[in-house]
């Protein structure tokens, strides 16, 4: 079993007896080497002789783990000693099929190989059992399988384990099984393909796919057991049960035809199959022709059960019984609801059951039949008086069926409802049914109860404080201002019961419950027991009634409704919205009414009470929080006091912002103290923001209170001041500065002491009264300290006026005016300085010439000027004296030496000998050594441009930009010289520069000068520069190989190719002269006319225009169009080559009019095949194909052309002298050919006949466009199906079409291969079909009397496909089929035709039938009691009149039965036989229920036999 060697002896399995040397091995699959210690397999460890017990034997750590599940243990055989000692019991049942499939997939523990079981005897030895201990903690954990445990006995007293016939080195084990179940899935869907194909087929078997799959499933068995693959292995008797097995399921699927599993499916599939197709064909005019005559509907077709309808049961009831408010509950009346009400609800009620919402629905129990009417008495708790009321249209009350006894007839038990508006007492009186049949009423029943329910209303109180601003608006909500502190409240107490009150009404004693939201915190209030603050009083007109009157009052007066009012109050110290809601009240006969307007979460939120007015039962309270004001933050925090001034540019007033808290408008008030008088102000604003007082008065201002739009508040009690700021002053001295060496005072020392608030700002003029007409100059000095000092120095001598006449500081920016005048006479040191006024000095010169600078000198005159020119750190210096006028021009010699020259005035002196250095007074003067070199950078042989476009000369320039450059054109008669400057570009930095310069034309330029600031030199080799034009590229056809035919009808005057035939290999082309620099690119038009245009050649008459590009090499052609038949023009419209990538157009010309412009225009003519096709005629002309117009009837695909003979005409009804008598009947052939050809024509005709080798028939000198085709009468003289084909044509011209590729000729018969003939005539003879009745079917029936649900069968003849044409009242259909029957199932009545039957591959080959119509008459229908089933409960002794009524055709026949009313048994059956009249009675006065089970009529019958 498994694979295992039953007789290998114990040591060779992997087992040592005990006390054997041999240390315990591992069993390894074959083919594989024994496990290595320390490899996955094989875990190692540390024991060094499993013999010794002297040491103790350490396991590893997995070993540990599995020692610890319990999974190393051995199994013993039956009867045998073998087992481990243990201290502990050890578990004999193998636990393997207890984990997860995550831990069996890790117990693969080696590469195909088993674990190590051991086993051991049972001796005490002490040994022995540590040998074992030791030999189980070496030994892996047994290999885990989910069908049974890893370690079996075999005979002999061994145990084997499984393992897998392929090695896990060539395939792992997880991979085997994957694999395994892989081919197990195909070969599962491969059966399944094959037994839905065969039951396509009804009916079908097959002994091959039988023998097949036997064998196939018993090697997909047997490979199962052989590989052992663990987790699907199997053993030998499973395998022989699984092989039996599956040769059962192969014979019912594949070779029983009515197998047990057919049995089993087929009903299911086919009523599911049915459903589906009846769903379908329900759908109005689609639904027929999808589905159309199924063999499914018709074999499924059941008769509708409508044709015996009704049945008829009589039962005797018990008395009935009725109890008014059975659970003792109690009912309250809304009268709010029933004053809303319209004044006719309470009649309409009555009559019409309708119930409104005001009323009130008190159940009564019914336990019987159903009542006809209702009396119930009425007692009021106002009067006491009792009123008796009666309800007869019971069937308008509400209903509620509770249960219901079948076997009682109509007898319920129901609860109906009665509808009630007023309150008081009700009491059940009396019920009745229809027949007068009083009901049992329950005893000692109480009176129902209805109360008024209970009503709550929150109400302000108009007597509420009016202190603290309470104010209530006209949406209904109120408002109030914040309560201070506890002592403003207890001030309030005093006077303030309370803002709002609830007023009850109901039955009390009542509970309320209140719900009080403040700023979204809920708190619930619950009123209960508390003491009403008015009731109403007893009536007035009580001493007007007597003593029983009295009494009833006071008896139910308790029940009565009463008004009570309940005052709830609020500190209100937080301010807020506070909102009340009247959630729920409840009487004393526990009626609850919960009140609208509860939250998303069924909690009252409050949101409801923004929304809109305020409810009855939700009022809210605003307390508005009272105002405050303050000064702003910014005011507290500036410099304070605050500073007035008069000066412009600073504050005369400042507007004093404000903090503002509350609700808009605010009042401010405020005073103003000055230390004088008090003056309180107040001040109004509109909103928070940009708030301010105006402050324009010196003094302290102080904040009072505030008053907001609502309430009043309290003030911040800082202060802030206003002072008004001094105004600056000024203490002005001065002393003079004194020099010697200039002979006295050359300039003064100014102080200032200044008052006020710095920064400061001094203004004073300064005035020469050496020049008394000479404007002023205005100075400022500005400093931050309080005493300045500054120095006064001019550099121009005489009498000085200082005045001071404006003094600013930061209170008075704009400056306050004052008066201090200075006077100082200075002697003023001389200066001189280089002169830039009358124009820019000049920083560049050349070698050899001479510059001027100019100098301006002050002080007094006559003076001595000394200057220093600087050159290459060699410093020369000059001195000028006697220099009487203040300007004054230094020359500066002729510059010998390049390079820079640095002139510097070193030092002045004045008349009075008065000197002064000089610093910092120097210029730059850059000295060049020559001027540009300019000369042409053109190539050898000149610059070459395209024509239309302007040259640039490329020139050389090396010096200093901008470079003026002047050049001519040499031998140009006007002399004009041109001017072009060469600018330096920003990014460039080197001296050498390229340029260019515009040619004006071609020619030669000469460069004549060049010039910076210096002038230049002109390079003679390169003075000189040509610019050429390039010519343009042409093109042209070459007329050599060209001719002109005048007596062509299609001649043009232009040069043609020589003419060609339509398909036919093109020999020419035409040449192409080109000129110009290539490659080139040439564009040119292709014009066509098809052959049959009338206007050939017209350019406004083309049938199509392409334009195509050719790009060219070298001298080439061009290839001219080929395969549709027609004149085509060739015209040349551009050229372009590598020079003018523009496209240069080409002039169309006929004629060469130029040595370089050609003839552009040429023409080709191709002329049209004869093209040919085959038709067939019928011996009186008429076509019997369809083709339309001559080319697209040139097809591949043959035209099938069928020819139906009657039955009996054929040859297999006849000899051939009868086939030759048809044979003029026969249709005709013609070989039609097109009028574009040429005539004499020749054809070749290939034609295949129903048997036999192909013959080609060649037709010659066909002088007309049309000629008969006779065949030879051995192909014509057979019934079947034969073919022609054209293969080729020729005309006159020479030109051919092929119609049929030469290799392919008489390749289209089936014995060569090929399937169908391409192309030609197919001609088939049919012989006509024909049907007939089938022998079992209705329709074999002579009087063509048929019924509903019969199926009419009928029997086909000819070809295996067929067209049925019939008519089902008066509605054509056409259907096709495929078998031999055909059946239709009559499920309407009415008329039946099968008119005519075609074959299905020849439409028109039919038969009519004028013999086969029936008459289809509808199933005769019984209706018991009208068609219903009546259920009618009756008390014994009374008689019922069953009716029967019969639908159908006299004489009717019918079965009628009795049975019990459960209908296990039947009581009494009858028959009646030919009744003549259409209803019979049945008068019965038993128990049960009665139906009928069989009609007849004179045709048919229900049902069906």
């Amino acid at each position: 079993m498994n694979g295992r060697q039953a007789g290998a002896p114990v040591g060779s399995q992997g087992l040592t007896p005990v006390g054997s040397p041999n240390r315990i091995k591992r069993r390894t699959a074959p083919g594989l080497g024994s496990p290595r210690f320390g490899s996955p397999q094989f875990p190692r460890t540390d024991a060094q002789n499993p013999e010794s017990s002297a040491e103790p034997t350490r396991s590893t750590f997995a070993e540990r783990i599995y020692q610890s599940t319990g999974r190393l243990r051995a199994h013993p055989e039956p009867g045998s000693s073998f087992g481990l000692v243990s201290q502990t019991p050890i578990a004999q049942n193998n636990n393997f099929n207890m984990h997860s499939p995550g831990q069996l997939s890790q117990l693969d523990l080696g590469a195909g190989s088993s674990a190590d079981v051991l086993a051991s005897t049972g001796s005490p030895a002490k040994s022995g059992a540590a040998s074992a201990a030791a030999a189980l903690r070496r030994a892996p954990p047994p290999p885990v399988t989910m069908s049974a445990p890893a370690v079996k006995p075999v005979k002999g007293g061994a145990v084997q384990a499984s393992t897998s016939a392929i090695p896990a080195t060539v395939i792992d084990l997880p991979s085997q099984r994957m694999y395994a179940l892989a081919v197990l899935g195909l070969l599962v869907a491969w059966k399944l393909y094959d037994a839905i194909s065969l039951s396509v087929d009804v009916g079908r078997t097959s002994f091959y796919l039988f023998v097949k799959w036997c064998l196939l499933d018993s090697a997909m068995w047997y490979g199962a057991w052989f590989l052992r693959i663990p987790r699907l292995s199997i053993l030998s008797h499973t395998m022989y049960a699984l092989i039996a097995l599956s040769v059962f399921i192969n014979l019912n699927l594949f070779y029983l035809t009515m197998s047990v599993l057919t049995l089993a499916v087929k009903p299911v599939a086919v009523s599911l199959a049915t459903g589906w197709l009846r769903s379908v064909k329900s759908i109005p005019w689609l639904g027929p022709r999808l589905v159309g005559d199924s063999d499914l509907l018709i074999d499924s077709f059941e008769l509708d059960e409508a044709h015996i309808l009704g049945r008829h049961t009589i039962h005797i009831l018990p008395h009935s019984l009725t109890h008014m408010n059975p659970q003792g509950r109690s009912f309250c009346i809304d009268e709010a609801q029933l004053r809303a009400e319209p004044w006719y609800q309470k009649y309409a009620s009555g009559l019409f059951g309708h119930s409104g919402q005001s009323q009130t629905l008190i159940p009564i129990l019914i336990n019987g039949t159903h009542p006809d009417s209702i009396s119930y008495a009425y007692t009021s708790f106002e009067t006491g008086q009792r009123q008796l009321r009666t309800i007869k249209n019971t069937g308008a009350l509400q209903m509620e069926t509770n249960a219901v006894y079948p076997t009682l007839g109509n007898w319920v038990m129901a609860t109906y409802y009665l509808p009630v508006s007023e309150v008081g007492a009700y009491e059940i009186f009396s019920v009745k049914d229809r027949k007068g049949l009083e009901f049992r009423t329950a005893t000692q029943a109480p009176p129902t109860i209805v109360v008024t329910c209970p009503q709550a209303q929150l109400q302000w109180l108009d007597n509420a404080h009016t202190g603290d601003n309470f104010v209530v608006g006209s949406d209904g909500h109120a408002s109030i201002c914040q309560r201070i502190d506890q002592d403003h409240m207890a001030e309030s107490r005093s006077t303030d019961d309370g803002l709002l009150q609830v007023v009850v009404e109901g039955y009390e004693p009542i509970e309320m419950t209140v719900v009080r939201l403040v700023n979204g915190h809920r708190e619930v209030i619950s009123l209960d027991g508390i003491q009403p603050q008015s009731m109403e009083a007893q009536p007035t007109h009580i001493e007007t009634l007597n003593a029983t009157q009295i009494a009833a009052i006071e008896k139910w007066s308790r029940f009565k409704t009463r008004k009570s009012a309940y005052t709830l109050s609020d500190t209100f110290l937080r301010p807020g919205e506070y909102v009340y809601k009247l959630e729920s009240i409840r009487d004393a006969a526990n009626h609850s009414v919960v009140m609208s307007g509860l939250g998303g979460k069924g909690i009252f939120d409050g949101n409801k009470a923004a929304e809109g007015k305020a409810t009855s039962y939700m009022a809210r309270i605003q307390v508005h929080r009272r105002p405050s004001a303050g000064w702003a933050d910014a005011l507290l925090n500036a410099e304070l006091p605050l500073r007035l001034s008069d000066d412009r540019a600073r504050k005369s007033d400042y507007a004093l912002p404000l903090t503002l808290s509350g609700t808009g408008p605010w009042t401010v008030n405020y005073i103003i103290d000055n230390g004088d008088e008090v003056t309180q102000e107040s001040k109004t604003f509109s909103k928070a923001t940009d708030s301010t007082i105006d402050a324009w008065r010196p003094g302290t201002y102080h904040l009072l209170d505030v008053d907001d739009k609502f309430c009043g508040g309290q003030a911040s009690r800082a202060n802030i001041t206003l002072v008004q700021a001094p105004k600056p002053a000024a203490n002005v001295s001065s002393t003079p500065i004194t020099a010697h060496e200039c002979g006295g005072e050359i300039g003064a020392l100014v102080e200032l002491e200044l008052t006020g608030r710095p920064p400061f700002a001094v203004h004073y003029r300064e005035r020469n009264l050496r020049f008394p007409n000479s404007r002023p100059i205005t100075r400022i000095v500005r400093t931050q300290q309080r005493r300045h000092s500054f120095k006064v120095m001019p550099d121009m001598a005489g009498t000085y006026e200082l005045e001071f006449f404006r003094l600013e500081d930061d209170n008075y920016p704009s400056g306050q005016p004052m008066s201090a005048t200075i006077e100082q006479a200075i002697h003023a040191q001389p200066s001189a300085k280089i002169d830039t006024l009358n124009g820019r000095i000049s920083s560049r010169a050349c070698m050899g010439e001479e510059l001027e600078l100019p100098v301006r000198l002050k002080g007094q005159g006559p003076w001595e000027l000394v200057y220093n020119i600087v050159y290459e750190n060699r410093r020369t210096s000059k001195t000028v004296s006697g220099i009487t006028d203040e300007s004054y021009t230094i020359a500066l010699g002729a510059f010998d030496n390049a390079g820079e020259y640095t002139i510097e005035l070193a030092q002045v002196k004045d008349g009075n000998q008065c000197a002064r250095d000089l610093i910092d007074v120097s210029t730059v003067v850059t000295v060049r050594e020559g001027g540009p070199r300019v000369g042409f950078q053109c190539p050898d042989n000149g610059i070459h441009v395209l024509d239309g476009e302007q040259a640039q000369m490329p020139i050389n320039v090396a010096g200093e930009f901008p470079v003026e450059v002047q050049y001519h054109k040499v031998g140009d008669t006007s002399d004009h010289v041109h001017t072009a400057t060469i600018r330096r570009k920003p990014q460039q930095q080197s001296s050498l520069q390229l340029a260019s310069v515009i040619a004006y034309g071609p020619g030669e330029y000469e460069l004549l000068a060049a010039s910076d600031i210096c002038a230049g030199t002109i390079d003679a080799q390169r003075a000189r520069c040509s610019v050429h034009v390039e010519a343009k590229p042409s093109a042209w056809f070459v007329t050599d190989s060209l001719r002109r035919d005048s007596n062509d009808a299609h001649d043009t005057g232009i040069w043609r190719l020589h003419e060609s035939c339509e398909g036919a290999a093109l020999q020419s082309a035409f040449e192409l002269g080109l000129s110009g620099s290539g490659p080139w690119k040439i564009d040119y038009r292709v014009d066509y006319w098809a052959t049959g245009n009338a206007r050939s050649g017209v350019p406004s008459f083309t049938d199509r225009t392409i334009t195509h590009s050719l790009v060219v090499l070298q001298t080439s052609t061009l290839k001219p169009e080929c395969c549709e038949p027609g004149l085509y023009r060739y015209t040349l419209l551009s050229v372009r080559d590598e020079r003018y990538q523009k496209p240069q157009m080409l002039l169309a010309a006929h004629e060469a009019v130029a040595a370089e412009a050609g003839v552009t225009v040429v023409e080709h003519l191709i002329t049209k095949s004869p093209l040919a096709e085959l038709r067939a005629y019928s011996p009186d002309g008429t076509p019997l194909d369809t083709s339309s117009s001559s080319r697209r009837s040139f097809r591949r695909q043959p035209r099938s052309i069928k020819h139906c003979l009657a039955p009996g005409q054929s040859k297999s009804d006849g000899d051939a002298q009868t086939w030759a008598k048809l044979h003029k009947y026969l249709p005709v052939f013609r070989i039609e050919f097109e009028p574009s050809g040429k005539a004499p024509f020749q054809a070749w005709v290939e034609v295949f006949p129903a048997s036999g080798p192909s013959e080609v028939v060649h037709l010659e000198d066909i002088a007309g466009y049309s000629q008969p085709i006779t065949l030879p009468d051995h192909v014509a003289s057979q019934i079947g199906r034969y073919h022609m084909r054209l293969v080729r044509t020729r005309d006159a011209r020479g030109c051919e079409h092929q119609f049929v590729d030469p290799s392919e000729v008489g390749l289209g018969r089936a014995d060569h291969g090929s399937a169908a003939i391409a192309g030609g005539i197919e001609i088939e003879y049919i012989e006509a079909p024909n049907a007939r009745p089938a022998s079992a079917s209705p329709a074999a029936n002579p009087s063509r009397n048929v019924c509903v649900g019969d199926v009419l069968a009928f029997e086909l003849r000819g070809l295996n496909s067929w067209n049925v044409d019939y008519s089902y009242n008066s509605a054509r259909r056409s259907t096709s089929v495929t078998k031999r029957l055909f059946r239709r199932i009559a499920d309407v009545p009415g008329n039946f035709t099968l008119e005519r039957v075609c074959h299905r591959a020849a439409n028109e080959c039919c038969s009519e039938f004028d013999d086969l119509s029936y008459a289809v008459h509808d199933i005769p229908r019984v209706l018991v009691s009208g068609g219903k089933d009546v259920y009618q409960d009756i008390l014994e002794g009374d008689m019922v009149d069953i009716r029967l009524d019969l639908v159908g055709a006299p004489p009717f026949t019918f079965t009628w039965q009795r049975r019990s009313i459960d209908g296990a048994k039947v009581l009494e059956s009858h028959t009646v036989k030919d009744l003549d009249v259409f209803s019979y009675t049945i008068s019965a006065a038993s128990e049960g229920t009665f139906e009928v089970t069989f009609v007849q009529d004179r045709y048919c019958q229900y049902p069906k036999a």
